[in-house]
């Protein structure tokens, strides 16, 4: 179970950032519709609401959050020098199908398949960071599993303990760094690179960025203005990346 204080932050998540956000300015409009003198307020909250929600469906809108947030490079070609790689979980779904009663969310498995081979090319050990936020098993105990069964590897470390990013870096370090293992190839998805970056810089390692998911080169066709849910789910993690982002920078700086 999460605690109040993850309970809090989910429900403060669900209604700040999309689609729940523009919803609820969208009918604050239509309620303000029902007084007297408030026309010209509920009218452009309804449009704030609505229409920003068809924008942020828009991949490109998405894709410019995205590129807005996105610091590093996909980390391509010769690796620098490093002691271990880091991935990062991305959740889990109960799933019957899956191993362990449960599935990776696609961007976890995107991850995993970044570390996989990143260990191939560098053979340095692999250490899977992500804990259990409510029912089902830890994410880094499924992707121990997944990693086995799908690339037929196995990560050398566990940390099944973390329930933010912050977390992730705190627990990884009590792990690797006793071992003099301080230099790190991070690997977790794009747009969460520069928030994972400052958090495991502050709790003492040296960071190699190995971003997965990085949004491609700018391009403009008619499909790019047809609004689709993928496209909403990359605007979200974009906004809540870069809130969380400036959250994170304040609580490292007092």
């Amino acid at each position: 179970m999460m605690d109040a204080d993850l309970t809090l932050r989910t429900i403060l998540r669900a209604i700040l950032f999309p689609p729940l956000g523009p919803l609820l300015l969208a009918g604050i409009g239509f309620w303000l519709l029902q007084g007297l003198g408030w026309m010209r307020t509920a009218r452009a909250l309804i449009w704030a609401g609505l229409g920003g929600l068809v924008l942020l469906s828009m991949p490109v809108v998405s894709d410019q959050l995205a590129r807005a947030v996105e610091v590093d490079p996909p980390l391509i070609g010769s690796i620098p020098a490093a002691d271990a790689i880091v991935v990062l979980g991305a959740g889990v779904r109960l799933s019957g199908e899956g191993p362990l009663g449960a599935s990776l969310y696609p961007k976890s498995l995107e991850r995993l398949a970044g570390g996989a081979r990143l260990h191939r090319q560098t053979n340095l050990p692999l250490m899977l960071s992500g804990g259990r936020l409510e029912e089902g098993p830890a994410e880094a105990d499924l992707m121990q599993v997944t990693l086995q069964q799908t690339f037929g590897l196995t990560a050398r470390f566990i940390e099944n303990t973390s329930r933010t990013t912050h977390e992730n870096a705190l627990h990884s370090a009590q792990l690797l760094l006793p071992r003099g293992l301080n230099r790190v190839v991070l690997v977790t998805s794009s747009v969460h690179m520069r928030r994972a970056e400052a958090e495991f810089r502050h709790a003492g390692f040296t960071v190699i960025p190995a971003p997965v998911g990085v949004v491609g080169p700018y391009r403009l066709s008619v499909s790019m203005w047809l609004p689709r849910t993928n496209a909403l789910d990359r605007s979200y993690d974009a906004l809540y990346e870069w809130a969380g982002y400036w959250v994170t920078w304040v609580n490292l700086h007092h």
